[in-house]
């Protein structure tokens, strides 16, 4: 044998302690000496050995490897799996001693081996017999738990105790040996070499006994235990690990046959003798630290009264003397419940033959012991009280603890109790004690096991009557400890699910699942995870548990974004609720019995008062516990039931108790009561044996102290009648007496006519009516009273439905008769029937006006109401956003994918969804069914994302809706920079660089405070819609009228004309109050430095709007402080420098042309930001209602939340708001720049707007000298850009700025959308391909006449681009199909232009749409919305272009023109000009298309290799957009340390959303800032599964993938789920510099623990 290493610091052994016999016994082909290969003979080293043994001393790396390859080995060649068992049995103790001792990589140690070999039954078979191997792993155990060193069977001394201070109870490695002595157990062979040979037994015997009674407790009184160790903890584990070995082991003696029973009886008596000698303190010497100190004692109690049967003739008890309260008490004892499963296993016996080998003599428990130990001498029934009276004690300990009188002690004792009656360790601790009473009263005589249990519970002074407070007990402690004294006896009774014989009919196990689920679900459905967490492991892993789940409960799919599937337990399974059941409380007893009362009235009919459980006893026909209801038959009973009952009677006059409480402690005592009396025989009318071994005979016969008022336990209950304190026991009471009645009617009848010959009238009319009153519940074999029952319970139903329908009938008609005479001259019934369907709503489109007010709402902070008076806002976060999808037209997906689009894209969606691409990852494939059959099955694999260079990045707004005074926002924002500076270690939501902060109430992210300055808006029909010149005449000359008296002013040094719009648009917008000061401000300023000049007054005359003549002007300006400004304005230029700052700080502008440098760092320039950042929050705002369904009539704004709307109107005025503001600021001194870049960017937008108009040309506006040819190529073309973000820049500057109609505008910018679209479409050189017929299903066919139009534009644009006359489309009818299908690709583009052109004109100019009815309701939405902005259709549209001497040709021309001027002599086109020459994608956007099986993502990841190394992914994600794979938390993807492959990932985008397949977690994403979520991934119970704990397969839940994921993402929802995330978590502790992704997950209590950090 190969040397154990040594432990340092080990205890020493005993030199002269030897180990018995049964230790040194050894296996016949262990001792054998015959010739066997090499291979297999364990008493030679081979090479093989020392790669074992030297695994230790080997890198990490190699020690994989190595076991990888035994394993693969071990699967090729099946005999190598024989060898490696046999040399691991051989070298299983030294590498026992590394692995416990001297390995700092366990997880990594080749012992987890073994567990591949002892699953095999041929080789456990094996090592067991030529190894010796379960006496070795006996032994390896008990040496470290003693000595804290591996040790042979030679080795062991049974004088050694565990070995805690050594640290061995506390080394959590020891789980693998105990695992792997239960894979032993498992085996049938061990299980038979159990049976036959009895040196196993003995050994796992002192195994076991090593942790009775360890980590004792002694009440703590007067003061509270100062320092409380976690012994207990390791000490629980231990024992938990034992316990369930003990299960195992005695699951080798289940009794089959005669033989069976034998062995079971010989290894039953065997630790019987052991767990006796423990029990009377015969090995108290050697474990001094368990809980036995002193030799066990025996007193004798006083006689009861109930039993005497003279006066000379009154039986003593003899019982064991120990006090809970006052003396050391342990939770754990094993070797008690090794006896208990073993004679779980052998309940066919009898209980005398049981009796018969627990009887010892002295001599028998002498001849037990191993080593000298000291047995008192006491008789056989004295050894069995010993026996018996521990697990006695531990539940009248646990009584005391419910009762609080064990508080002292701390919370560790609470937390034992705790794990002592919970679900891990119930069935293993709990029960076992339960089982052992239980045995008991079958066992001993009843009588003493009850005297036992009063003495135990110190309720000997209750049992007779005299109800006094023990000392140091509390009144209300007292009262709890009688209740769970009634309670044990109840559950001592009741509980028969594991002491029923094994027979073929019903399983224990089978039963013990019902039992358990039906207390589990009685109250509530609940998730499986929950239901799993209160069931054993046993119960979860047994054969039978999934097909009894389904047949007791209901499962519920769950129906919102956040909860789980439940199961709910069918109505029919409450008749098998026991509230009374052991691990139930007080609160789930009383819920338990509600939800069955509750029930039964339904069934019944009855009140829910009136109802009674009834207790349902299993009868036991045979076996050990046949007799278990002896016991309610002694007079010892009958007597606990009388003084419990007559408490309530007696006990309010001595103590002071609510009576709540005492009624619910007779709940109890009655239901015990009810329980004995159901339990008894039932004997006929005419049967006259009145046999006194009954508890009904006791009950009505059975007087206590002669010349008692109440003598009887009956006289107590009709008593109880009487007493309308216990008015809701009274119908338990009747239903008592009904059942007495049943069962000994003679008797019955007799003790009634003695209590009505004591002459009390009120018990006398009591009994007169007790027939009527109490329930006729029928007894079980009572068939025709049950049949009765059932005819009377279905005639009451019928009466009461009856009744409630004439109650609703009758409030119905009365409610009719209300409603008529209050309105019958109100309403006009019609005379003619309205076609709904076919009739319009004329009204609907007259022209109406209201208005609309800007929010106001209490302020968040001092909580007052804002109003004009104090300048307040809203928040808002405006951030750079990739949400802009362009179409890859050399992508045939996508561009089919605009060929599917819905013609109506205010039409539900759910059908099609998930639209396009990301729908098409569906495919049916064959596969085999479990009939062996081929079907076809659909396969749903992981979709195509779209492509990251095929989006467009632009800012957006969103915000909360909260509104806050300035100065009060302004107190907020100091007090997030204090909490930052105080909190410097937390990952705080907000960065304050980037002006961010959280909104107090929603928790929300924003970076910028909207100030709201402005009065009501109004909402008008048709308003901007109804022109004053139409189109045609005002683009032929209108448009040179109107810039007729621009044209001698210079551009750009003079701003009187914006200053004027500026006062106009003040005047007219602004608060008066504010407005007031704002122009006084601004004219007082303007007298003082331009007095001589007074144009500019007058000028003010001509102005829409009502302002003060030239003498209110200086009388106004007289007035005046000396001030330069006022203090709103100040304001008013506090808040719009802050979102200056906001815009500069978050990188949000993107100016098209160069500018000067401000001249002050108080002006407020990117005037142009907040309208592109309108037009980009609209845009966005249409992309995500698209496929969402509005009413019929309606446009897409009905269905855009009131919130976004609200917010887009301030974000629109706030835009206009910002540049006048700005441009009325300093007038005087000239260092304004915000007047400037309105009036340059006026002039950039009329000259890419109407670069190609005739007029302007012809004009020769001084502005052409300035921009030249070559200052025009360094300007974005109109037809580059996104022309509705265009239009929503020109309606802020250029409309304005030259007084245009914004009418004009949109349909100008209409015809750059569609010709935009065209030349993209003319661009592409590989479309041609993609003519398909069948991709026109979505759209109308095109007439010939539009047809012939389109195809005319297409040509006219397509000569103004290349100056070539070729034809774009042949005759040939491939390409007559290929331009329907380039048709409706323009419809599909133009339809999302005009819904963001609805939009824009209901926040930006209150244009207020009508609904239009149902008259075109099946009418594409296009056709539908050009009619109602009054736009052309689209072939008016294009015959504006391709009419002779068509202005719009000659614009569209300048387009164009503008477009090439921009490119590169040297390249095609700058890399500006190729981005903005992308369409916008019109399709229904779409995360990626995810597989159904969350098992197929998994093995996608298999394919993939790491972009860096090209190796296997480590800790793979999936991006959500793009559908990239890649590492994420990995060392190889790192980059300068602090960022992983996620933000990588996103370095050009500003939000990413990520799966992480290891974890099954998302990770949202948003500026190196993030947080986890769970995946939209489900289980077949309908929970999430993060970090894939439950092992079991997840499917897709597309809702949750859309609501959670999809729609979060659409409404720009990614950072304030991540600030909201961050904000609930305060990481103080975490600190650290890694990637986002490298979060740590903490685990305490079994319960994760989010922790976030960034660098």
């Amino acid at each position: 044998n190969v040397e154990i290493p040594r432990t340092p610091k080990q205890q020493p052994r005993d030199p002269q302690s030897k180990p018995p016999s049964y230790w040194l016994e050894q296996p016949e082909g262990f001792v054998s000496r015959a010739h066997v290969p090499l291979e297999q003979d364990l008493r030679q080293r081979i090479r093989l050995d020392w790669l074992i043994l030297f695994d230790l001393r080997l890198w990490k790396k190699a020690r994989t490897d190595l076991r990888e390859l035994y394993i693969q080995t071990v699967v090729t060649v099946p005999n190598f799996k024989r060898i490696l068992g046999l040399r691991f049995a051989g070298l299983y103790t030294v590498l026992s001693q590394l692995y416990l001792i001297a390995d700092r990589e366990p997880d990594h140690s080749i012992i987890h081996l073994s567990t591949q070999m002892l699953t095999t039954a041929s080789i456990t078979e094996e090592i067991v017999e030529r190894g010796n191997f379960l006496t070795t792993l006996i032994a390896i155990l008990y040496t470290f738990l003693t000595r804290r060193q591996v040790g042979h069977p030679w080795e062991v001394s049974v004088r050694d105790t565990l070995a805690f201070d050594a640290g061995s109870v506390t080394n959590r490695r020891m789980t693998h040996p105990f695992m792997h002595l239960k894979h032993l157990l498992d085996c049938e062979y061990v299980q038979g070499l159990l049976r036959t040979q009895h040196r196993y037994a003995l050994q796992f015997l002192d195994l076991i006994r090593l942790p009775q009674g360890i980590c004792p407790n002694v009440r703590a009184v007067g003061e509270h235990v100062e320092y409380e160790t976690d012994t207990w903890i390791m000490a629980s584990l231990l024992t938990r690990d034992i316990n369930k070995l003990c299960r195992v082991f005695s699951e080798s003696f289940v009794c089959k046959s005669s033989e069976d029973l034998i062995h079971a009886s010989r290894v039953i008596r065997t630790v019987a003798k052991a767990t006796i000698t423990n029990a009377t303190g015969a090995e108290r010497a050697r474990f001094n630290q368990a809980e036995i100190k002193e030799e066990i004692k025996f007193k004798t109690l006083q006689p009861f009264d109930f039993e005497a049967v003279a006066d000379d003739q009154r039986p003593q008890h003899s019982v064991v003397d120990f006090v809970v309260e006052s003396e050391p008490i342990s939770f754990h004892h094993p070797l008690h419940y090794t006896l208990s499963w073993l004679v779980g296993q052998a309940k066919r016996m009898s209980a005398a033959d049981l009796r018969c080998l627990l009887r010892f003599t002295r001599q028998d428990l002498r001849e037990s012991s191993s080593y000298g130990t000291f047995v008192p001498d006491l008789e056989a029934e004295k050894y069995l009280l010993a026996l018996f009276d521990s697990p006695l004690r531990v539940c009248a300990w646990l009584a005391q603890m419910k009762a609080g009188m064990w508080v002292r002690n701390g919370l560790s004792l609470r937390h034992q109790q705790g794990t002592y009656r919970g679900v891990g360790h119930r069935d293993l601790a709990h029960n076992r004690d339960i089982f052992l009473l239980q045995m008991a009263m079958v066992v001993c005589n009843p009588s003493v096991i009850l005297a036992s249990m009063i003495d135990r519970f110190g309720m000997d002074d209750w049992m007779r009557g005299d109800y006094v407070i023990r000392p140091g007990f509390e009144t209300n402690q007292q009262l709890d400890v009688a209740e769970d004294f009634i309670h044990l006896m109840i559950v001592l009774l009741s509980d028969r699910t594991l002491l029923q014989p094994l027979d073929g009919s019903s399983r224990p196990q089978t039963l013990a699942i019902r039992r358990d689920l039906t207390h589990i679900l009685c109250f509530k459905p609940i998730p499986f995870s929950e239901l799993c967490s209160r069931l054993s492991e046993k119960v979860q892993d047994g054969e039978e548990f999934q097909k009894i789940l389904e047949d007791m409960t209901n499962f519920k799919a769950p129906e919102g974004l956040s909860d789980s599937g439940t199961f709910e337990l069918k109505p029919e399974y409450l008749a098998d609720v026991d509230p009374y059941i052991a691990h139930f409380s007080k609160n789930q007893r009383d819920e338990a019995e509600n939800a069955y009362r509750t029930w039964a009235a339904k069934v019944t009919g009855q009140a829910v008062s009136e109802i009674v459980l009834e207790p349902k006893l299993q009868p036991i026909q045979s076996g050990l516990f046949q007799g278990l209801a002896a016991f309610t038959k002694t007079l010892l009973f009958a007597q606990i039931v009388y003084y419990s009952l007559s408490f309530p009677l007696v006990a309010p006059q001595q103590l002071q108790i609510p009576d709540t409480r005492l009624e619910a402690f007779m709940q109890v005592v009655l239901h015990l009561t009810l329980a004995a009396v159901v339990e008894d025989e039932r004997i006929a009318i005419d049967d006259t044996d009145d046999r006194s071994e009954s508890f009904v005979f006791h009950a009505l016969c059975k007087a206590a102290h002669p010349g008692t008022y109440l003598p009887t336990i009956f006289s107590l209950l009709v008593k109880m009648l009487e007493n309308e304190k216990l008015k809701a026991c009274h119908p338990k009471i009747r239903l008592i007496m009904h059942r007495l009645q049943q069962r000994r009617p003679r008797l019955y009848a007799s003790a009634v006519a003695q209590i009505q010959s004591s002459g009390n009238s009120n018990q006398r009319m009591l009994l007169d009516r007790l027939g009527a009153e109490s329930p006729l519940t029928p007894l079980s074999d009572d068939s025709e009273a049950k049949r009765k029952q059932a005819q009377e319970s279905r005639e009451a139903k019928k009466r009461q439905a009856l009744d409630r329908q004439a109650k609703i009938m009758a409030n119905f008609q009365q409610q009719q008769q209300i409603f008529e005479k209050a309105n019958q001259d109100n309403i006009d019934w019609g005379e003619d029937d309205l076609d709904v369907f076919g009739a319009t709503l004329p009204a609907a489109t007259e022209e109406h006006k209201k208005t609309w007010k800007y929010p106001a709402d209490n302020c968040l902070v001092c909580q007052e109401e804002v109003n004009e008076s104090r300048l307040y806002g809203t928040f808002a976060l405006i951030m750079n956003s990739n949400i802009f999808r362009q179409t890859n037209l050399a992508d045939e997906d996508f561009v089919s994918e605009v060929l599917s689009t819905p013609a109506s894209l205010d039409r539900s969606a759910d059908e099609i969804r998930p639209f396009g691409v990301a729908g098409r990852n569906r495919e049916h494939v064959r596969k085999l069914a479990s009939s062996g059959e081929e079907v076809m099955a659909e396969y749903q694999g992981l979709g195509k994302g779209f492509p990251s260079a095929h989006t467009a990045t632009g800012p957006v707004s969103t915000g909360c809706g909260h509104v806050m005074h300035y100065k009060c926002f302004e107190t907020f924002s100091a007090a997030a920079y204090r909490r930052q500076n105080h909190q410097i270690a937390r990952n705080h939501p907000e960065r304050l660089k980037r002006n961010e902060f959280v909104c107090p109430l929603c928790k929300a992210l924003g970076n910028t405070f909207l100030p709201i300055i402005w009065k009501g808006k109004e909402e008008v029909f048709p308003g901007v819609l109804q022109v004053e010149v139409p189109f045609d005449d005002w683009l032929v000359s209108g448009i040179g009228l109107a810039l007729d008296r621009f044209k001698n002013q210079p551009v750009g040094e003079d701003c009187s004309r914006p200053k004027e719009l500026f006062i106009n648009y003040t005047s007219n917008t602004i608060f008066p109050s504010l407005a007031t000061k704002m122009i006084q401000t601004h004219v007082a300023a303007s007298s003082s430095a331009l007095h001589p000049n007074r144009g500019f007054v007058s000028g003010l005359q001509s102005m829409p709007g009502n302002y003060p003549t030239d003498e209110g002007m200086n009388s106004m300006a007289s007035t005046l402080p000396q001030t330069a400004e006022s203090i709103p304005m100040q304001e008013c230029l506090l808040v719009y420098q802050r979102l200056k700052d906001t815009i500069k700080a978050n990188e949000l502008s993107d100016r098209t042309y160069p500018i000067k440098p401000a001249m002050s760092p108080e002006d407020l320039i990117y005037t142009d930001t907040l309208p592109r950042t309108l037009g980009y929050s609209i845009a966005a705002t249409e992309i995500a209602q698209r496929g969402i369904q509005a009413e019929p009539g309606m446009t897409l704004l009905e269905k855009i939340p009131s919130l976004v709307l609200t917010h887009l109107r301030i974000l629109s005025e706030t835009a206009s708001s910002y540049i006048a503001v700005g441009g009325m600021r300093n007038p005087g001194t000239g260092t304004n720049r915000s007047a400037p870049e309105f009036s340059d960017t006026s002039v950039n937008q009329l000259l890419q707007l109407f670069g190609g108009h005739p007029q302007i040309v012809s004009m020769g506006l001084p502005a052409w000298g300035k921009y030249t040819k070559t200052s025009m190529a360094s300007m974005l073309p109109a037809i580059s850009q996104d022309p509705f973000v265009f239009l929503t820049e020109c309606s802020v500057s250029l409309v304005p700025g030259f007084n245009l109609e914004i009418h004009h505008i949109v349909r100008l910018c209409y015809l750059l959308e569609l010709s935009k679209v065209v030349l993209c479409l003319l661009r592409s050189p590989r479309l041609p391909m993609y003519g398909c017929p069948e991709a026109t299903a979505n759209h109308p066919w095109p007439s010939n006449k539009d047809l012939g139009s389109f195809v005319n534009f297409v040509q006219h644009i397509h000569k103004i681009w290349t100056q070539s006359s070729a034809s774009v489309f042949s005759a040939d009818p491939t390409s007559h199909s290929m331009a329907c299908s380039w048709y409706n690709m323009v419809r599909s583009y133009a339809s999302p232009f005009l819904r963001k052109v609805a939009i824009f004109l209901h926040v930006q100019c209150g244009l207020d749409l009508p609904n239009t009815g149902f008259a075109d309701i099946d009418a594409p939405e296009l056709e539908r919305l050009t009619r109602i902005l009054r736009l052309p259709s689209l072939l008016d549209m294009f015959s504006s272009v391709t009419a002779t001497n068509s202005v719009s040709s000659a614009m569209l021309f300048g387009w164009i023109q503008h477009w090439k001027w921009s490119q590169d002599p040297v390249k095609d086109i700058t890399e500006a000009a190729l981005n903005g020459m992308r369409i916008n994608h019109p399709a229904i956007f779409e995360l990626i298309g995810l597989p159904k099986a969350y098992d197929v993502l998994t093995a996608e990841t298999m394919k993939r290799r790491c972009p860096t190394t090209g190796k296997e992914l480590s800790d793979p994600v999936l991006c959500l957009f793009c559908g990239a794979i890649f590492c994420s938390q990995a060392n190889c993807c790192l980059k300068n340390k602090k960022l992983g492959g996620c933000n990588q990932h996103i370095t050009n985008r500003n939000v990413g959303l990520f799966i992480n397949i290891r974890k099954c977690n998302v990770l949202f994403l948003h500026d190196k800032n993030g947080s986890w979520h769970n995946a939209p991934y489900l289980d077949q119970y309908g929970e999430v599964d993060p970090s894939l704990k439950h092992s079991r397969q997840l499917f897709l839940n597309q809702r949750r993938y859309d609501a959670l994921l999809r729609n979060v993402w659409l409404q720009h929802g990614i950072p304030t789920t991540i600030s909201r995330k961050l904000e609930s978590d305060i990481n103080s502790a975490w600190v650290g510099d890694e990637d986002m992704e490298s979060v740590v997950w903490l685990e305490m209590e079994d319960l994760a623990v989010e922790q976030n950090a960034v660098a």
